[in-house]
């Protein structure tokens, strides 16, 4: 069974597993001198509850389908048809149950009908769940070859709703031949027989199977050991209660309902963490595909990207853009004579000097090639970006690079341009002015700036 929990979220599973069983289990003890006490029949309270149950173990066969799918694991698919084969056993006990669309139930139902589809609801579901751990235990690394995944999805999807209708229909066009096991709606019968016993016992086989089995740290066992748990206190709490619309009934049906809510609402979580996951991992793999791998910084596919969209929002606002194209000076001479991993230094150490500049939130400096860096800063005039520049001149120049004897200074060119609204230039424009602009500026001497 997939799963997708570190150690620690094991141990909390398992203890809010533990505190729900606790909960039930408390319960039960203090209903226990009331199970057999006669409530009133509650008209709508069956339809309601088996729809509940229908759509509940609808969706968790569905789910597990889905994980079958995804791993080919056999036991997936077997765990899947073990909720599957509820759907037809609940929606056929509902029409034939007395009472609810008429006084002997439809479908040529007998007194025995419900009572049986009970049996063979109470039975099969653990029943495939030890199956599933059978299968589980003894495939390993098997998995269903890719080529027969459809054919053994759909095997998984039907024939469990194709044994749930035979089964609901033995017991009821056929219920006159099956052992009686309720009269008059007691279940005295029904405890003291043979098949009550047999339920009970393969509960107990498939909750104590899976309890050993969740040891080994599997969370969806834990969860899975939490419904059959609710499955034998549904099927205990339905023998002690001794009569249909008894508080012991009442209380099972309440049990049953949470058997086929628990797994579900494990696999409900599992989807949102994957999606969560997924979100997080396609986020980092952006912020990656936009960030410098020396530097940290944006790189060069990022800033095309985010000053057209910067130039667009400015147009709406009616502000100033300033772009600062930096260069640092010598570099290829500072490179050739201490080596690559010093250059690389250098460009690491000048690009955090430049970000841990910048004070905006909105302003972002991007690795436009080799040793040069672009600045945009939205919103800002002229004279606010020559303030920008030259902070950035003296901060860099203030830089001491270490290299065996030797203390190296660095300095920087810089560009600055500035897009003004209604100036008609594209993003490509302002980079071309910005570039004019640091030549100019490392023509005449370097450490400097030039604003055209």
């Amino acid at each position: 069974m997939a799963d997708l929990f570190d150690r620690g979220e094991y141990r909390v599973h398992t203890k809010l597993a533990l505190a729900i069983a606790a909960i039930m289990l408390f319960a039960a003890l203090l209903l226990h001198r009331q199970l057999a006490l006669p409530l009133p029949e509650i008209k709508p309270f069956l339809p309601m509850y088996a729809s509940c149950i229908i759509l509940l173990e609808g969706l968790t066969g569905y789910l597990l389908l889905s994980q079958f799918i995804s791993s080919r694991q056999w036991h997936l698919g077997i765990l899947a048809s073990a909720y599957l084969l509820l759907i037809p056993l609940v929606a056929i006990q509902l029409l034939v149950f007395p009472g609810v669309f008429s006084a002997s139930g439809l479908l040529n139902a007998g007194q025995q009908s419900a009572v049986w589809i009970w049996v063979f609801w109470h039975g099969g579901f653990p029943a495939l769940i030890l199956l599933a751990l059978l299968v589980e235990r003894g495939a390993k690394q098997r998995t269903v070859p890719v080529a027969d995944v459809r054919l053994w999805t759909l095997n998984f999807a039907l024939l469990p709703l194709l044994l749930g209708i035979a089964l609901a229909l033995l017991a009821t066009w056929f219920s006159h031949n099956l052992p009686v096991l309720i009269s008059s709606h007691s279940y005295q019968q029904l405890v003291h027989s043979p098949f009550a016993i047999l339920v009970w016992l393969v509960n107990i086989a498939a909750l104590l199977w899976m309890l050993q089995r969740s040891r080994k740290g599997g969370v969806m066992h834990i969860w899975l050991s939490l419904a059959l748990f609710a499955s034998l206190l549904d099927v205990t709490l339905t023998l002690l209660a001794g009569a249909r619309y008894s508080v012991g009934w009442y209380a099972a049906r309440v049990s049953s309902t949470v058997s086929a809510t628990v797994l579900l609402g494990v696999l409900l979580w599992e989807i949102n963490k994957l999606y969560i996951n997924t979100q997080r991992a396609n986020e980092l793999l952006y912020e990656q595909s936009m960030q410098d791998g020396l530097t940290g910084v944006f790189n060069r596919r990022f800033l095309d990207q985010r000053l057209g969209k910067e130039l667009q929002l400015a147009a709406q606002r009616q502000v100033p853009v300033a772009v600062l194209l930096l260069d640092v000076d010598h570099f290829k001479r500072f490179n050739d004579h201490y080596g690559h991993a010093a250059g690389d230094a250098c460009l690491r150490m000048v690009a955090a000097t430049i970000q841990g500049s910048l004070k905006r939130p909105a302003d972002f400096v991007a690795r436009y090639g080799g040793e040069e860096f672009a600045v945009v800063l939205p919103d800002t005039d002229s004279s606010g970006a020559l303030k920008v520049a030259q902070r950035l001149c003296r901060r860099i120049s203030a830089i001491r690079l270490q290299h065996a004897a030797d203390t190296v200074s660095v300095t920087v060119s810089i560009g600055q341009a500035l897009w003004q609204p209604g100036s008609g230039e594209r993003a490509a424009d302002v980079m071309a002015r910005s570039d004019k602009a640091l030549y100019c500026a490392k023509d005449t001497g370097r450490n400097r700036v030039v604003v055209l």
